[in-house]
């Protein structure tokens, strides 16, 4: 394989590893730039963008979101390839020890969502029955509080909340 399809190839790699490491948390994936940079010998900032682009040249030179940190001596080829294959598995270890976790922070927090909004529809179930009965007994200034305080703080969070659980919903049967 010549020198540009090698380096299409591990820029490619480089990438599906910066986007699984982000789909983990920012932090795996500062740790993961950091690793790249002690690995080639460079210091790379560490900044919290959404999306981070880095790419290797044949030289060791490593470019991230369009500012080129380069080499102090450049590298043969042969020497890339070396360094990367070390980042590598590297990478794939971090990467191996965070998929891993028994309860992952963005699984933890959909549990939490998916319980607060149990609580939401009880509250509601309450709140409309509370609102019927005085509705019933012709206590309209009890249920224009109600609403006011309904519609004006619960339903804009709500909203969110149960969209939010459904698609956890849906995630958790399409496994």
């Amino acid at each position: 394989m010549d020198k540009e399809t090698q380096l299409k190839k591990i820029n490619k790699e480089l990438k599906i590893y910066i986007n699984e490491a982000s789909f983990i948390s920012n932090s795996c994936r500062n740790r993961l730039i950091k690793m790249l940079g002690v690995e080639f010998h460079i210091t790379l900032p560490v900044e919290d963008f959404a999306n981070i682009d880095v790419s290797i040249d044949e030289f060791g030179n490593i470019t991230m979101r369009g500012d080129v940190y380069k080499q102090t001596s450049p590298l043969t080829f042969s020497e890339v390839e070396e360094k990367y294959q070390s980042f590598q598995e590297k990478a794939e270890g971090l990467l191996k020890r965070h998929k891993n976790k028994a309860f992952p922070n963005s699984d933890k927090n959909n549990v939490i969502n998916l319980f607060i909004v149990i609580l939401l529809t009880g509250l509601f179930l309450v709140l409309g029955i509370y609102g019927i009965k005085s509705l019933l007994n012709g206590n309209f200034y009890n249920l224009f509080w109600l609403l006011v305080i309904v519609f004006s703080f619960i339903i804009p969070s709500v909203r969110d909340r149960f969209s939010q659980a459904y698609h956890y919903i849906k995630r958790l049967f399409k496994k």
